[in-house]
């Protein structure tokens, strides 16, 4: 029986590596077949299974900064430049002839009240919400920022805070949240290069559908190149690959499960693009409200040493990621920094030992039906141990977020063991992505309170990037999660997106997508009056999209 198995694995990986790379796939060629920007009927679908509230907003709001692929990891937006004075203090200057989306004018006055909304009703998942700051104007385009106290994280919070008309302030007075709430309604009340035209997504609830619609008065007059984007938060899985797969005009753009890279490939209408990433996939244990067993620091241990993180890579991910010696993605430059420094091993736990605190564990999972795959893999590795697997299966991550976020106080509905988060890099190559997940008292948080950690936390706040005291708090705290377990490891991701051959679109390597920034062709099904050319199925060689600072 394993003579045959190893056979069709062996089979299995041949057929993989030549689909993969035969030269007789065709060339991407979309780029020298661009439509003219924003035709009126030009109009794409994209599905965004994970944090498709922050997806969205940063579509459809703008702020002083906003994250980005380069160096710095952020550029800037409405503000044209900006001086840090001192630790405390920054001066910003916005751009000129600045517009909402309604074509009402933007003035430094806007900026200041939206400031003031903000440091009334902070965001809740960084420390923000803990420190005070004064704003002042300097004249009609530059304001003051100064804050009560060191913190580190300010500027990058600042990618965060958008900016909304008065009569959106007065109506619904944005508030500071768990998780993005800047979507609450459709309307031009933002700065963004999408208009939300329909629906809405706030985190903990969303609608199924969103439609957006490009903003007219948008200050990059490059973007966005695309007048009408579909955007749907909940699909079943096996019913989105078969859109993009099989039709046209139902899907253009969605990350895939590893496991479907040939099926994708070697389809009519889409072609695969991959990318190195920050996402992380994080795999939480209760230790709140679940299974008992699960508060013993070696049984979690030994969880994590059951799992051959190499074939998980291999044969579960299709050597899609990376393997990380943390279960924060190695992606991170901080982290992969410290990885290639220590010489991370195994806890050593003898099989024997495995089998004494494993055998017999019988855990609950929660999961979107999305990880599944992954899910299986996993499962196949614990078997050995005596893990038994029982799923609860959904197709929404606000189901994920109704169980995941009132776990904390007990008051979750579902009694889970293992809950799986599709954590993208919101925070955009800062770790604290996942670190905030260690905090105490965090709802996000669904480990016993940490002193260690805490200590630990509250310096990450008040480290400036890039020192030498930064790398030792962040190794810290890697260190600290590693050696207490409180997460199931697995290996980094890469993106691997499913991408319909008439649209042209770069992934970031953060949780960021840049609608504004996608083309089409003039043969997409939005734009084109005839039959699709049959030359056109030919698949299409995988683009694997290298970051800005990888080249």
């Amino acid at each position: 029986m394993w003579g045959i198995d190893l056979c069709r694995i062996l089979f299995f990986i041949f057929l993989s590596y030549f689909l993969l790379n035969a030269s007789s796939f065709r060339v991407d060629d979309s780029k020298a077949r661009l439509a003219m920007p924003l035709n009126t009927k030009s109009h794409i679908k994209v599905f965004l299974p994970s944090i498709p509230y922050s997806y969205i907003s940063k579509n459809t709001n703008s702020g002083l900064i906003r994250s980005t692929d380069n160096e710095k990891n952020w550029e800037y937006d409405l503000a044209k430049s900006h001086t840090r004075v001192d630790d405390l203090t920054y001066v910003f200057e916005i751009r000129r002839d600045l517009k909402f989306q309604d074509g009402t004018d933007f003035t430094i006055d806007n900026v200041i009240r939206n400031l003031e909304n903000f440091r009334k009703y902070p965001l809740l998942y960084t420390n923000i919400d803990k420190v005070n700051f004064s704003i002042e104007r300097v004249d009609d385009y530059r304001i003051k920022i100064k804050l009560d106290k060191k913190y580190e994280m300010f500027f990058l919070d600042l990618a965060r805070v958008y900016f909304y008309t008065d009569e959106y302030l007065e109506k619904y007075t944005p508030k500071g949240a768990q998780t993005g709430s800047a979507n609450r309604i459709p309307g031009p009340y933002a700065m963004g290069p999408y208009i939300l035209e329909s629906g809405y997504a706030v985190g903990e609830k969303q609608t199924d559908k969103l439609e957006l619609i490009a903003n007219p008065y948008y200050w990059d007059k490059r973007y966005p190149k695309i007048k009408r984007v579909t955007v749907y938060t909940q699909l079943d899985v096996s019913k989105a690959l078969n859109f993009i797969k099989n039709h046209e005009g139902r899907l253009d753009i969605m990350p895939i499960p590893f496991n479907k890279k040939i099926d994708i490939l070697m389809s009519k209408y889409s072609k695969l693009v991959i990318k190195k990433s920050t996402n992380n996939f994080t795999i939480f244990f209760n230790l709140i409200n679940g299974n008992k067993t699960l508060e013993n620091d070696e049984v979690r241990i030994a969880l994590n040493e059951a799992i051959n993180q190499e074939n998980l890579l291999n044969f579960v991910y299709k050597k899609e990621g990376r393997i990380s010696p943390f279960s924060t993605s190695i992606n991170y430059k901080i982290v992969d920094k410290i990885a290639k420094k220590n010489k991370y091993t195994k806890f050593n736990f003898s099989e024997e030992k495995k089998k004494n605190l494993l055998n017999g564990l019988e855990l609950n999972v929660f999961t979107q039906d999305r990880f599944i795959f992954l899910f299986k893999g996993i499962e196949y590795q614990l078997k050995k141990y005596g893990v038994k697997l029982n799923y609860t299966i959904t197709t929404s991550e606000k189901d994920i977020y109704e169980q995941l976020l009132n776990t904390r106080s007990s008051k979750n509905s579902k009694e889970w063991d293992l809950l799986m988060w599709g954590n993208d890099d919101w925070y955009y190559q800062n770790p604290w992505t996942m670190f905030f997940i260690y905090e105490n008292d965090s709802p996000w948080s669904t480990i016993k309170n940490d002193k260690y950690m805490d200590k630990y936390i509250k310096k990450f706040f008040e480290t400036k990037v890039g020192t030498r005291e930064y790398e030792q708090i962040v190794e810290n705290i890697l260190n600290r999660a590693r050696n207490k377990a409180y997460t199931l490891r697995v290996p980094s991701h890469n993106k691997v997106m499913a991408v319909n051959k008439e649209v042209v679109f770069e992934p970031y390597i953060g949780g960021l997508i840049p609608l504004w920034k996608v083309e089409i062709t003039r043969d997409h099904w939005s734009l084109r009056e005839k039959e699709y050319l049959k030359e056109f199925y030919s698949p299409i060689k995988t683009q694997r999209i290298k970051n800005e600072l990888d080249k």
